[in-house]
């Protein structure tokens, strides 16, 4: 029986496509397809089982966006879709890793398929030793960036253990700076509280208007953070700052602010001025000569003395707010939209920052899908584009729990951000095969990149992990993921507590 609530359906046959949405639990929609949409071919090589099920998913903000083919006996598969980005799998008695789309034209792709059976197998005997914090951070010196990731955005101790592990890189090696998937304007001021200054950190961390960061386990860190820095030399000093850009008023705000350094002109203020509300939408209906204007002031801006600079530095700042107006204005006038453009913003940011300051290490502090060495939707990763550009000196490590609870919209969005009780993970789960091998107690710190024997066997098959992003759908938590090349380190925690909101970190859904 399908539960109360409101659903959105995606159909789709070889020569036609539909979009339905808002469909009440018991509703039977009449449904016409369209003919408007492009082929996609699917073909299933390596081992081939059927019943198989080619799923693909639209990336959207909708939920519900999946359309479902079974594949044939040659595991091949025919869906008619519309432009847009997709992520295709094969599962049922084959599963694959998602691969990208995105959908301009008639498209002909390969899922390498594995058998589901085979990857949910755990290993027999399987004993992993140094799996503590002092290990795993002294193995880690040489790397450049670490992306240090999260499997869902309401574990309050993911920001704890990846502050753990921060600070003992910082105090014992190289770490100067760290990077989080957080508003690089607003989250300047989180890095003043952090270099000591009088600074409101409530407000300012309750001002990046996320209610992910929006948590105690958040300002402990920061408070952390703030006292290693007391005590800490000019050049050991860490910075905490952001890289994501989704909001254009914070960068307009600060550039107007700045606008006599930075010579900007009555003209481009005013024109600056026009772009900060409704996230830019104005600028589409600009003259070319006023876009024109906009975009060469933003690239006099987007760069700053040569490097080494320092972060707190105006000159720095005001490149960084050009470039974040840059790349939103960019998701303006691109037809892949914000949802794949993202990631690409956020490396420029974070490559932007790291080569900037000449930092020594860096730790990059967001979702597993963004850190991870793989595409988790229809566009490249975060870590995708840094590992392009640093190869081995960047390092992906997922944070994943074994049991406990998380804190996530419920999935018809008609409660609010709460917490979800999360049994123990499958056996065969990547969180569950490292917890039981593990010489630890509470959290088990390893690296797969460099595992030996039965755990490099075990590993040269993709391996579920359970990770969601700001929603939580009890029957779709399930990540495949390659392993060591996606994910080349894992950190699991055995029981996990969800985050602890602050008044203004609370989101419900008004009745």
């Amino acid at each position: 029986m399908v539960p109360p609530g409101r659903y959105s359906i995606a159909i789709a046959s070889a020569n036609g496509f539909s979009f339905v949405e808002n469909i009440s639990a018991g509703e039977d929609p009449l449904v016409t397809l369209s003919p408007q949409c492009h082929r996609l071919r699917v073909k299933i090589s390596g081992t081939l089982r059927i019943p198989t099920t080619i799923a693909i998913s639209r990336v959207s903000r909708s939920v519900g966006d999946t359309f479902i083919a079974d594949a044939d006996s040659r595991g091949q598969a025919v869906m008619c879709l519309a432009d847009g980005s997709y992520s295709a799998h094969a599962e049922g008695s084959i599963t694959s890793l998602a691969m990208p789309i995105t959908m301009p034209k008639d498209e002909t792709i390969d899922l390498r398929g594995y058998e589901t059976a085979v990857v949910q197998q755990a290993p027999l005997d399987l004993h992993i030793e140094h799996a503590d914090l002092y290990s795993f951070s002294r193995s880690l010196l040489d790397r450049r960036i670490l992306g240090l990731g999260e499997a869902n955005h309401g574990t309050g101790d993911f920001f704890t253990y990846r502050g753990k592990l921060s600070l003992e890189l910082a105090r014992s090696g190289r770490l100067r700076t760290i990077l989080i998937e957080a508003d690089a304007i607003e989250m300047m001021i989180v890095d003043d509280y952090a270099m000591g200054k009088d600074v409101d950190v409530k407000k300012a961390v309750s001002a990046l208007r996320f209610w992910t960061t929006d948590v105690h386990e958040f300002l402990s860190f920061l408070e952390d953070a703030r006292t290693y820095n007391a005590t800490a030399s000019s050049g050991a000093k860490l910075h905490v700052l952001g890289i994501d850009a989704q909001r254009l008023e914070p960068p307009v705000r600060f550039l107007l602010a700045h606008r006599a350094t930075c010579a900007i002109s009555e003209r481009e203020a005013a024109l600056l001025a026009r772009i900060g509300p409704d996230h830019g939408k104005s600028f589409t209906s600009f003259s070319e000569e006023d876009r024109s204007s906009v975009l060469a002031m933003l690239d006099r801006l987007k760069s700053v003395s040569s490097p080494p600079v320092g972060l707190s530095e105006d000159s720095t700042r005001v490149s960084i707010a050009a470039r974040s107006i840059s790349h939103q204005l960019g998701y303006l006038r691109e037809a892949a939209g914000d949802d794949d453009l993202r990631d690409l913003a956020m490396a420029d940011l974070a490559a932007y920052i790291v080569d900037l300051d000449n930092s020594q290490q860096t730790a990059l502090w967001a979702h597993d899908d963004h850190v991870a060495r793989e595409a988790a939707g229809a566009a490249k990763s975060l870590g995708q584009y840094l590992s392009a550009r640093y190869g081995d000196a960047y390092y992906p490590i997922a944070f994943l729990s074994y049991s406990g609870n998380a804190r996530a919209w419920d999935a018809g969005g008609e409660i609010g951000v709460i917490p979800h009780e999360l049994g123990p993970a499958p056996p065969f789960n990547i969180e569950s095969v490292i917890i039981n091998a593990a010489d630890t107690t509470d959290v088990a710190w390893v690296r797969l990149d460099t595992a030996r024997g039965a755990l490099q066997q075990w590993t040269a098959t993709p391996r579920f992990s359970r990770e969601f992003g700001s929603s939580y759908s009890p029957g779709d938590t399930q990540k495949l993921r390659a392993l060591p090349s996606g994910v080349a380190g894992v950190v699991v925690i055995r029981h996990a507590t969800a985050s602890t909101p602050t008044p203004t970190g609370v989101r419900k859904v008004s009745p």
